[in-house]
């Protein structure tokens, strides 16, 4: 028998926030509340509305109730979690049917965490973005600022 391994609280809190996401009040405890929940893209479009940056337990609210009005989740797997000091990082894949289009989103993703005092501070999450509008229906310009400028050192 394999003997338990020096799992962090860090890896377990990913795993069990990806898992509590249809218990939102259960989600909520995971999460800091000022924490920042970044959609694939920190600017939002009118056209894709998934995409932005969400703020706090309202934020998470908004954000998980975007995915449920557009998405029927067919599949969503965690394939591997690891972390390092205050960052973990999760990667897995999903099946979406697009609810307004009827097509099948199926992608990659992976998502990096930002902890604080065993919460989430800053959830990025990533994903085939063409995939994504292609099923949506939907093209958007790409307006993303990526210089250093306000980022944490």
């Amino acid at each position: 028998m394999q003997q338990p391994t020096a799992e962090t609280a860090n890896e377990s809190i990913i795993r069990r926030f990806v898992g509590s996401l249809n218990d939102l009040d259960r989600a909520k405890t995971f999460v800091d509340p000022e924490a920042r929940f970044i959609a694939v893209r920190e600017r939002s479009d009118e056209t894709l509305p998934l995409y932005g940056v969400f703020v706090g337990h309202d934020g998470l609210e908004a954000f998980v109730g975007g995915l449920r009005a557009h998405f029927d989740t067919r599949m969503f797997k965690v394939d591997a979690v690891i972390e390092a000091g205050e960052l973990g990082f999760a990667a897995g894949r999903f099946e979406h049917r697009i609810r307004a289009t009827d097509r099948l989103f199926r992608s990659h993703w992976s998502v990096m965490c930002a902890f604080r005092d065993g919460r989430i501070t800053l959830y990025r999450f990533f994903e085939d973005t063409a995939a994504l509008e292609e099923a949506m229906g939907a093209r958007t310009l790409c307006r993303e600022d990526v210089s250093l400028a306000g980022e944490p050192s």
